[in-house]
């Protein structure tokens, strides 16, 4: 049983047999009660949760459950009597009852939230996150819930899993404070998104060499740990005077600024912590599954087509078992989602190819596609297709220097990772790519790519892979024309929203001077930056989900943004706005 998210379906495979039932665009996660036969799917574009009853010889719809704006992730507690959910465009974790649909209690999580994990004992669960470099802990049985967080970004060696023991290490202790706005010491989540006022400038940053946690899109309990796959990016290289200015992060062609690893968090009753890290030998690790029978642990890597298996994985003597690539003559697969069938064989759902992989890895690995066709119709077109498999590809020279980076390593869901990278000598942030590519030519932040292959062709030069032909960037190309943007957080005041579009529509703030049109942007460059000739206008399209701000990430928010708390000066009229004003413009902005 499984949902794809491209078509949309919940489908059932069983051997010859395959029933599907449409659930709706995006449909993202889905969480399974065997005892009652019913599993519960986010509607991520209808913002609901649908129950659906696969007891029967055929899938039956039989309630939704209403939830906040576009829900994500999914989880049951043991006792099946509540389901947790994420929501992206609102970014809470909210908790409903099951048997009614009731509405128990939601509470603000932070920016870029995606998978749920439940505690075995149902005491507390885990919320990871894509940008933000941290995973909030929630104590389930306090009548006040509260997130807390740990942060991924300590570096906590061993280098890799070929150290035994490692876990026996000393538990670290956080250097970073985290988060006051919900509950906790020191600062905001906003201020872990890795990029700031002085790390976007190299020459006056102390963040040189600084790793940033990123795509952590799932967590699973092993015994009384965590274990939370993500990637690790080094913008900012540290360089010996001998910067590569064609490498992403200003490094040299033998550094490696993109990572991948697990961090090992204690979740016992008395502390939350990371334990230590280990790299994997995997690319975007998006989906695990922990097998507690065997005390097997499986880690599937979107970017690389592979599983790992990790045996006796609650145990100091963790190693690694078994890795194996999901070779699909016909297609690649991009593994998003894992299940452990009762005889131990791992399935594994490739979400390029929309079919399923059946793999028992062991003495001898073996991967077999059931049916051996995809199951689902996708929405992309054939060219757009060969781009999605593109831009997630991993492991590949072609794409980066040793296949180290992607696409999707700073684009994860085609947003944008939140950071500054050092390009060519100067520190530029990583744009917001979904819904901003058709009509917004030119491209790259000086405005310097005619059209969006021209910039997709430069930038996998200085990613450093030997290059991509005309087809492959014009299938990349649609597969980013076909995205769509973000959505938009929920409106608390539509009379604050309607200010702030009168403001931004007016000629004494002059916001529509450069920012015109449908996706605001007279597709200008403009003389406004130190570090650049030009700074191209960008298109004003999922704001409210592609913090921070300006070409180097110079502007955390955007209250930051127009208060002119970032490089940029002199962009319109706003040196005069009251802090009202202000607000009411955020109120817009948000809403583009």
């Amino acid at each position: 049983l499984f949902v794809d998210p491209d078509s949309g379906q919940l489908v059932r495979s069983r051997g010859d047999k395959t029933e599907s039932l449409r659930i709706g665009k995006d449909a993202s996660q889905l969480v399974v009660d065997r005892s009652s036969k019913l599993a519960y799917v986010a509607n991520r574009s209808r913002d609901e949760i649908n129950v659906v009853d696969y007891s029967g010889s055929t899938l039956q719809k039989r309630s939704t459950i209403k939830t906040k704006a576009e829900p994500y992730g999914v989880a049951l507690t043991p006792d099946r009597k509540t389901l947790l959910v994420t929501t992206v465009a609102v970014r809470h974790l909210s908790a409903y009852q099951v048997e009614s649909g009731k509405h128990l209690w939601s509470i603000e999580i932070g920016p870029g939230a995606r998978g749920i994990a439940i505690a075995p004992s149902g005491d507390q669960a885990l919320v990871t996150f894509i940008s933000t470099g941290a995973v909030a802990r929630v104590l389930l049985r306090q009548e006040h819930k509260t997130p807390h967080f740990v942060t991924l970004d300590r570096q906590v060696a061993p280098p890799s899993l070929a150290t035994p023991a490692f876990l026996n290490r000393r538990p670290v202790q956080q250097s970073a404070k985290i988060n006051t706005a919900f509950g906790s010491d020191g600062a905001t989540v906003a201020d872990m998104s890795g990029s700031s006022a002085s790390a976007s400038n190299p020459s006056a940053s102390n963040d040189a060499g600084r790793r940033f946690s990123r795509a952590a899109f799932s967590a699973t309990y092993v015994g009384s740990m965590a274990v939370v796959p993500h990637q690790e990016s080094t913008p900012q290289m540290v360089s010996s005077g001998n910067e590569n200015q064609g490498v992403y992060g200003g490094g040299s062609s033998f550094e490696r600024p993109i990572q991948h690893r697990l961090a090992f968090i204690s979740t016992k009753k008395g502390g939350f912590e990371q334990l230590a890290k280990a790299q994997i030998n995997l690319h975007q690790p998006r989906a695990l599954r922990y097998d507690a029978a065997r005390d097997m642990l499986y880690v599937a890597g979107y970017g690389s087509d592979s599983i790992i298996a990790l045996a006796e994985a609650s145990r100091p003597s963790i190693h690694l078992a078994a890795r194996t690539k999901l070779a699909n003559p016909a297609a690649p697969c991009g593994p998003t989602g894992l299940d452990i069938a009762d005889d131990g064989t791992v399935l594994a759902f490739c979400s390029l190819s929309r079919s399923i992989a059946k793999v028992s890895l062991g003495k001898k690995n073996e991967v077999n596609f059931i049916e051996g066709k995809s199951l689902t119709k996708s929405r992309f077109s054939d060219s757009a297709l060969r781009g999605r498999a593109l831009f997630r590809m991993g492991d590949s020279a072609q794409m980066s220097t040793g296949g180290v980076m992607a696409c999707e390593s700073c684009h994860p869901e085609v947003r944008t990772d939140g950071l500054s990278w050092r390009i060519s000598g100067m520190a530029l942030q990583t744009p917001m790519l979904a819904g901003k590519t058709i009509g917004t030519h030119p491209f790259k932040w000086d405005g310097g790519d005619k059209d969006i292959e021209t910039s997709l062709t430069h930038t996998v030069t200085r990613l450093g892979g030997s290059g991509i032909n005309i087809k492959q960037a014009k299938d990349i190309a649609a597969f980013l024309g076909e995205t769509e943007a973000p959505r938009t957080p929920s409106v608390t005041s539509r009379a604050a929203v309607a200010r702030g579009k009168k403001l931004f529509r007016s000629k004494q703030v002059g916001c529509t001077s450069c920012h015109a049109g449908q996706l605001r942007t007279n597709r200008k460059a403009y003389d406004l930056a130190g570090d650049l000739n030009k700074v191209d206008t960008p298109a004003l399209v999922g704001l409210a989900a592609s913090a921070p701000y300006y070409h180097d990430g110079s502007a955390q928010t955007l209250r930051d943004l127009l208060l002119e708390n970032g490089s940029i000066h002199g962009m319109g009229n706003l040196s005069k706005l009251s802090d009202k004003s202000v607000n009411d413009l955020v109120a817009y902005l948000k809403t583009l």
